[in-house]
């Protein structure tokens, strides 16, 4: 076959191949999602616990980049601080190496097709059921029939050295000493960029290692490459994102670089002597010489796949031993290298990002942080209506224009949380996940109108201000004060609700009841005076009653939200 044949069949293998590890990944992904958030919920300050959680969600959904880019867009959605992060993605770089051993052991061992056909026909089988799980699970067995297969299909692409005039190239390339190590390490870094996958550049590394084409040391170099590669997806999905999730990127970045160049340094004289200690067998093979050998070439490829797969994880485990004592400086370095803008963006969204849309339960979660941030933009405005109630005769014009500035805030709030469910629902199928993105439409729109009761409240006393015979009463004011008092701990109740507090929601209903209840004693009140008085002061005490109505309004719809959120959660 010729040089253009091969190379088309090379591309074809790999494509199915990748294919298989998306598949594979998206539908563990899937399945794994509630999972995911419990993982990710345990996580704490403890580094270790970070390192082993990173290590546990990649060997789950096998692709380190995804683990990644997950956890650029938790930091950016504010579920993890970057020391946190760091710590997840050390744990991702050991948890790769599961694909490695998966290939080396079963790759180059088993008959591939024996068991990745059925697992294609079953797994497409699967697809058409109608449970999620079920049809989540079929989504995992294709994609590992496919990426099995496309390893098959590698495998066959390229052809076996049969004569040691074949290698002239890799003589030409292999004899400058160091720098060719360094040639490789800069292939492997450009092929793993241009794929997006250093499980894929692993599993080139070790079919062309395993069939003669590459010299062990040479392909352990393309190891530490691929090392570095991986950190270009992390990097790509951080454009455009909150500068925290920049810093995880960057983080990761400098790990990996700081990894392989140490490691590059003691390549021969230490970190290949300790595999070739560890792992039995000699990875240096003339594979031409073993030329109708069948059962000698199934051990010298096992033997040389098994040591690069050692290597990486030698590699990986080593680099975060020595890196985990210094979380804390690498933070620093990071800080230092992405700095604060100087100009803060307007206030909108801060945490939703669509990197999570694949796993739904990731994306509610992230979701409900950025719901509680509108809350908390609500509480600020509702804080500021009731200090312009309570100062009738000042002049507040700039805080008047800032609270109302924030109803637009709300309204753009709303419409983006809004689009990020619709995209949410569109990515998830199970009944479970669409219950709670209607239960967060419909919560989204109270919190929307919570911000519109408080701009009526501050034009209201906009209105009031502009008549100098139209000012509210001392003990107007003072009932103002204490109904707001009420409010604004509905309000805060809300907040702790959606930050994740437990035992707040037995509070809410208590406080809508007392809010009722003071609001009607205050308006009796009001209608008696009122009625007393025959007419005097009507305008001003009409808009006090109105007043009450909207701070009633504003407490009931701050409980509504988590009496509508405990109704969903209990279906």
């Amino acid at each position: 076959m010729s040089s253009i044949g091969i190379a088309l069949n090379l591309a074809g293998a790999l494509g199915v191949f990748l294919l298989g590890m998306r598949l594979m990944s998206e539908g563990l992904q899937k399945v794994a999602g509630s999972k995911l958030k419990t993982l990710i919920r345990a996580i704490t300050a403890n580094r270790f616990t970070g390192v082993l959680t990173g290590f546990a969600v990649t060997s789950i959904i096998q692709s380190s980049s995804a683990t990644t880019v997950m956890v650029v867009s938790f930091v950016s959605a504010g579920l993890l601080t970057l020391t946190q992060a760091i710590g997840v993605i050390m744990g991702a770089n050991i948890g790769t190496t599961v694909t490695g051993w998966l290939v080396a052991l079963l790759g180059f061992k088993v008959n591939i097709a024996a068991f990745a056909l059925p697992a294609i026909g079953i797994g497409f089988a699967a697809g058409f059921a109608k449970r999620p799980n079920l049809k989540h699970s079929g989504e995992v067995l294709l994609g590992f029939g496919l990426l099995f297969l496309g390893l098959g299909l590698l495998k066959d692409a390229v052809p076996a050295v049969t004569d040691p005039a074949q290698l002239y190239w890799v003589k030409d390339l292999t004899s400058h000493g160091f720098l060719s190590i360094v040639i490789f390490v800069v292939f492997g870094t450009a092929l793993t960029v241009v794929l997006q996958s250093s499980s894929a550049t692993m599993t080139l590394t070790l079919t062309f290692a395993a069939l003669g084409w590459l010299p062990y040391e040479m392909a352990a170099a393309m190891v530490l490459g691929e090392n570095i590669g991986t950190t270009a997806t992390a990097n790509l999905a951080a454009i455009g994102a909150p500068v925290a999730a920049k810093r995880a990127a960057r983080a990761h970045f400098i790990f990996n670089v700081f990894g392989a160049t140490w490691a590059l340094a003691l390549l021969s004289l230490v970190m290949l002597p300790i595999v070739n200690l560890l792992v039995p067998g000699d990875p240096v093979i003339d594979f031409a010489a073993l030329q109708g050998n069948e059962e000698g070439l199934l051990a010298a490829r096992a033997t040389v796949t098994t040591h690069l797969a050692a290597f990486h994880t030698l590699f990986n485990l080593t680099n975060t031993l020595l890196l985990l004592p210094f979380v804390h400086q690498l933070v620093a370095v990071v800080t230092r290298w992405v700095p604060e803008p100087k100009v803060k963006q307007r206030t909108r969204a801060l945490y939703l990002t669509t990197a999570l849309l694949n796993t739904p339960e990731l994306a509610l979660l992230q979701t409900r942080k950025e719901m509680h941030h509108m809350t908390e933009v609500v509480r600020q405005m509702f804080a500021d209506s009731i200090t312009i109630l309570k100062n009738p005769n000042e002049s507040l014009g700039t805080l008047v224009e800032d609270t109302l500035e924030r109803e637009d805030i709300c309204d753009d709030l709303e419409v983006e949380i809004t689009n990020h469910l619709s995209l949410t629902a569109q990515a998830s199928t199970t009944s479970a996940v669409a219950k709670k993105i209607a239960e967060m439409v419909q919560n989204t729109h109270r919190l929307e109108r919570i911000g519109d009761h408080c701009a009526v409240l501050v034009r209201i006393a906009r209105r009031l201000h502009q008549d100098p015979d139209t000012v509210l009463r001392e003990n107007e004011i003072g009932n103002i004060t204490k109904i707001g008092g009420l409010v604004d701990k509905a309000l805060d109740n809300l907040g702790r609700y959606l930050a994740g507090e437990k035992g707040v929601a037995a509070q809410a209903e208590a406080l809508e009841d007392e809010i009722d209840n003071m609001r009607r004693t205050m308006r009796e009140e009001e209608i008696t005076r009122l009625q007393a008085r025959e007419g005097e002061d009507m305008i001003t005490g009409l808009a006090f009653l109105d007043l009450l109505t909207h701070l009633e309004e504003i407490g009931d719809r701050a409980v509504g939200i988590i009496r509508e959120a405990q109704k969903a959660r209990m279906a």
